[in-house]
């Protein structure tokens, strides 16, 4: 289990890193100029009569793999976005570990109660009592117990 949620953590590492190479690749330096000239202040600022052919009230960001003629989303929108993904992720990747580690404790539980029954097994046989000890002396000089 660990591994494949190793596994999955990082491929959406490689996916997350494609992404952010596409976002640059799209969002290049004539594209955001572009859409802050077509902003009122950037109109205010430099007049570049190219690029005025809609007015927009803030920068855009063009999202990877959208349709490529599409003029983007607002950078706010974007951002907030992407700050409800990651708290989303978040939180899937928290119950992920919950439900884990709950599957952990209840492994474990279950572990203890098996070497508890087997302990008290253990505990409640019978010494065997047919056992003599004596105290002669054999050849050696030893004292050796014997068995009936």
């Amino acid at each position: 289990m660990k591994l494949v949620k190793y596994l999955l953590y990082i491929i959406f590492l490689v996916l997350s890193l494609v992404f952010i190479i596409n976002l640059m690749e799209e969002n290049d330096e004539s594209f955001i100029r572009d859409t802050f000239y077509k902003t009122n202040i950037g109109k205010d600022s430099n007049n570049q009569s190219d690029s005025l052919s809609y007015a927009v009230d803030q920068v855009m960001v063009k999202i990877p793999f959208t349709d490529s003629n599409s003029s983007g989303i607002k950078v706010w929108i974007f951002f907030l976005a992407v700050l409800t993904c990651g708290v989303v992720l978040g939180f899937f990747i928290a119950l992920v570990q919950i439900i884990s580690q709950k599957r952990e404790i209840i492994y474990q539980r279950s572990k203890l109660k098996k070497m508890q029954s087997e302990l008290d097994t253990l505990r409640n046989q019978n010494i065997d009592e047919n056992l003599i000890l004596s105290d002669e002396l054999v050849d050696d000089g030893e004292s050796e117990p014997t068995v009936n």
